[in-house]
């Protein structure tokens, strides 16, 4: 079955035709041991081929003809094309591949196509494993007026605008320190800040810039996208400079050192529209519950616009929610009855799911199966995978045909490979790899960004080595043995298991940062912790503040800044609600979390800004604060609680999900208006709500927020603590009582009914 095509049609006269260049080989190690054996663009993502979300995208924007080169595993890359019919003749888009098994680095792909000569005007260079839905068509324009002004304006790269501390970890994207001309978006100085190491607090600029501006922008907040527009001459330099390997480490920085020669590079800011590169498995995890989230449209799993791997055709998902529970199934799906299939899920055509089960913020492929019990969380299960009854499998990547035992656990960030099997009540340790492919002896001091020009591990540099293939595939099988069915440990894979330990390179920490598990709030695999503003925020002018390295503390401020953020951009509720319990996922808290953290964010807002709110959400919060001593006083900030809850209480229903959860909240409000815990220090303004806490508390109530049933609870394990545990608790007994009242006469006449 063909694609469908959402908008790529033909040239209407006059248009000049768009060509697009996908560099199908990432020319790195980090889908090692999956890329052994499959390439990487052709791995699923929300079960659709990385490269088909490309593909599309460009298709989308008119693209006429599109060269995609292949390094590694050409001939499945070819074969994908082929059964998805992007290179059918008579498509809207001409798609040609380009196989060069000896390129090993995207700057020799780029020599390889120069010396072709097929590129005779701008294109479009992009990796293959880019997801976006951008419209190309502004930032093309601005292009192509920049190049008839000025022939040395080679390149425009097109960045993420508004990336966080946070969102960085997500990805595991590094920082940028990025200097622009505010008024011609020309790039200035673009640093990247190594793992490990703080933003610098100054940038360097060159003094001959200000002899051309008199205005320099700088920028923390910009991610790469692996998207640029490009002239001709680009490739031409790539040529020139052998020493240039990588497109924006190598092209992109000795463009800008050799400011002399005049060439200028540009960049196009994204905001609404999304644009992310999967380089890493942490990138694969983020940009799958990106797509589960919506944040792609049109090209999420529901549209069905997408081809799938071999002759699948296109996939038959179809949406459902209830709440926040978003849910994605394809045709001929088994649940068992009492089954439980929770937010953010997608489930394969085929596959049977038993009884009791759990998956959870999880992609299932097809034709799967899930034993009774089961319990998968924050996992992606390619085809044909097992699982086995009772077994849990968390935040893990089970490649096609793997089997897990019953019984098994598979710990956060393990990755098992094609056709691993793991045994009954085996456990797989954390941020383990298991291959059938067994690796040979390697050098603890090698990356695999250093390997990105090696065959396999123990390969030398690309000027000691013979060619070999990219992206992790080995030229021979002698180099990377296929099992033989002996030598497998017990005790990784368990009695009856199959598969080979594949060790990471590098230091722990960068298996710890692109590992398939989601990152710790502010944990130690990046070194941005302290980098925006947001995580800078300090006592003094040196110092981080200390309370952010409390992981509860961190993900405090990240609730509060992306609820904030809802506010002053004027997000609908669905929209904030999306945004919000995306952060949960990411940092793997529970629904309460949020829900704390927002109300605590709500009480803020009645109050004049604590000192390290950030200045552009400054105006949202009063000038004044009531003192909450007199009666006008409590009065006035009652007034501006039941405001500011007219307009988000549906907002905290949706993420209070059970009488525990609004319990929780209340426990919370306690350390927020005593100033205790993580709000200790914080300049907050909390304990201007303790003398009215009652009061609070019948706001909450009024509005819907928390329930009868809570506030009893909460009371009822309230009132069996010492005096210290009771303050709260005395300061709202006028209201419990009126509570307890209430239910005893509600009590009353259901009786009297049932007489």
């Amino acid at each position: 079955m063909a694609p469908k095509k959402v908008s790529g049609v033909p040239l209407t006269a006059g248009e000049e035709p768009l060509t697009a260049v996908i560099l199908a080989d990432s020319f790195t190690q980090r889908f090692r041991p999956m890329s052994l054996e499959k390439p990487k663009v052709v791995l699923p993502l929300v079960g659709v081929p990385m490269i088909s979300y490309t593909l599309e995208w460009l298709a989308s924007n008119k693209m006429s003809k599109v060269y995609v080169f292949c390094c590694a595993h050409a001939e499945q890359v070819k074969q994908h094309l082929q059964d998805a019919e992007w290179t059918k003749e008579g498509a809207s888009m001409d798609v040609q591949v380009i196989v060069s098994t000896a390129c090993k680095t995207a700057g020799e792909a780029l020599r390889e196509i120069d010396i072709k000569d097929i590129i005779k005007s701008d294109f479009v260079l992009v990796s293959g494993d880019v997801v976006s839905n951008m419209d190309l068509g502004a930032a093309l324009e601005a292009h192509k007026a920049r190049r008839d002004r000025d022939k040395n304006a080679l390149m425009t790269m097109v960045m993420k605008a508004g990336m966080t501390a946070s969102q960085r970890r997500r990805r595991g994207d590094n920082a940028l320190t990025v200097a622009v001309d505010p008024h011609t978006r020309r790039l200035l100085r673009l640093e990247e800040v190594e793992p490990g190491k703080p933003m610098p607090k100054q940038a360097v600029i060159d003094a001959h810039f200000w002899g051309e501006t008199d205005q320099v922008e700088i920028r923390s907040d910009l991610a790469h996208t692996h998207i640029y527009i490009c002239a001709p001459e680009v490739l031409m330099l790539f040529s020139d400079n052998f020493d240039y390997q990588n497109v924006h480490r190598d092209f992109v920085l000795g463009v800008l050192s050799e400011e002399e020669l005049g060439q200028q590079i540009h960049i196009h800011e994204l905001y609404r529209e999304y644009a992310a590169c999967v380089q890493t498995l942490r990138a694969f995890d983020a940009v799958s519950r990106d797509i589960l989230q919506r944040w792609t449209f049109p090209f999420v799993p529901d549209t069905n616009l997408l081809p799938l791997s071999g002759t699948q055709g296109v996939s038959s998902y179809k949406m459902s929610m209830s709440r926040l529970e978003v849910t994605y199934k394809e045709d001929n799906v088994q649940l068992g009855r009492t089954a439980v299939i929770g937010h953010d899920t997608a489930i394969g055509d085929g596959t049977v799911i038993g009884d009791d089960a759990q998956v959870e913020a999880s992609v299932v492929g097809r034709n799967c199966r899930i034993g009774r019990g089961a319990h998968i969380t924050g996992c992606y299960l390619l085809d044909n995978v097992s699982v086995g009854d009772q077994a849990q499998v968390s935040h893990s990547l089970l490649c096609d045909g793997v089997s897990v035992g019953a019984h098994a656990m598979i710990f956060p960030g393990s990755v098992l490979s094609f056709k691993v099997r793991i045994g009954e009540r085996q456990e797989v340790e954390r941020n383990t790899s298991i291959s059938m492919c067994q690796q040979l002896q390697q050098s603890a001091s090698m990356s695999d960004d250093d390997l990105e020009y090696a065959a396999d591990p123990a390969a030398s540099p690309p000027e000691e080595s013979e060619p070999s293939t990219a992206n992790g595939a080995a030229s021979t099988q002698e180099e990377i043995p296929i099992a033989d069915g002996q030598g497998f440990s017990e005790e990784l894979v368990g009695p009856m298991g199959q598969g080979y330990r594949w060790q990471a390179h590098g230091a722990d920490m960068d298996a710890l940062r692109y590992s398939i598990a989601p990152p710790a709030p502010h944990g130690p695999m990046l070194g941005d912790e302290f980098s925006d503003e947001e995580s800078q925020a300090a006592t003094n002018d040196e110092a981080p503040d200390v309370a952010l390295l409390d992981p509860d503390a961190a993900f405090r401020r990240e609730v509060s800044e992306t609820f904030l953020r809802c506010v002053d951009m004027g997000y609908d509720q669905d929209l904030a609600v999306i945004e919000l319990n995306g952060l949960k996922i990411a940092e793997a808290r529970d629904f309460a979390d949020n829900a704390s953290y927002i109300m605590t964010t709500i009480l803020s807002l009645c109050l004049p800004p604590a000192p390290r709110v950030r200045e552009e959400y400054r105006a949202l919060f009063p000038d004044t604060s009531p003192d909450s001593k007199t009666a006008a006083s409590k009065l006035e900030l009652k007034k501006r609680l039941e405001g500011q809850l007219s307009k988000w209480a549906s907002l905290l229903q949706k993420f209070l999900r059970s009488t525990d959860d609004q319990v929780n909240m209340l426990l919370t409000l306690e350390e927020f208006c005593g100033e205790e815990g993580i709000f200790e220090g914080m300049g907050e303004h909390g304990h201007l709500f303790e003398p009215m806490f009652g009061q609070l508390l019948e706001v909450l109530y009024d509005k819907d927020v928390v329930e009868e049933d809570a506030f009893l609870q909460w009371a009822q394990e309230k009132e069996h603590g010492d005096e210290e545990d009771r303050v709260f608790l005395n300061k709202a007994q006028q209201f419990i009582e009126w509570l307890q009242a209430a239910e005893e006469e509600s009590d009353d006449e259901e009786a009297e009914d049932s007489d």
